[in-house]
């Protein structure tokens, strides 16, 4: 089993799925940019998930990882997938997704539609989404050709 990092033992998370539309170099920005929006100490978890729920690039905080295993972690990342896009099914009638948001008793969590990837934000549950959104847009997350 794959142990999870803690701070001062933070280890990059990329090139899981070799296999995506991002190359080596917009891999490395978007690590950088994973790692400089995780720095916010309200913010738990920052990744990329590629159409098929796979972690293409992320950065854990300093925290307990609220998922129990690589299991339990890949389906909630396949589900946050599938949610953005069941959602998009209605961007003809109701308008682009801008950000889904879900608040729970023990995690706040902001799925962001960027091309077909998602980016997946875990904080603590009383952070500020707008907050935290706003510096993702900030550090170029927007911009990219992910």
């Amino acid at each position: 089993m794959k142990q999870l990092p803690f701070k001062g033992d933070i280890k990059q998370l990329i090139f899981k799925d070799l296999t995506s539309s991002l190359d080596a170099n917009k891999n490395l920005q978007l690590e950088n940019k994973c790692r400089e929006l995780s720095r916010n100490d309200e913010i738990r978890f920052v990744g990329m998930i590629n159409p098929m729920g796979n972690l293409i690039s992320g950065e854990f905080n300093a925290y307990m990882d609220l998922l129990e295993n690589d299991e339990k972690r890949r389906q909630f990342y396949m589900q946050m997938t599938l949610e953005i896009s069941m959602h998009k099914d209605f961007d003809d009638i109701l308008g682009k997704i801008n950000h889904i948001t879900t608040n729970r008793n023990n995690v706040l969590m902001i799925a962001i539609p960027i091309n077909n990837h998602v980016l997946l934000i875990s904080a603590k549950p009383n952070s500020n989404a707008k907050q935290i959104i706003e510096k993702a847009h900030v550090l170029g997350f927007f911009k990219s050709e992910t």
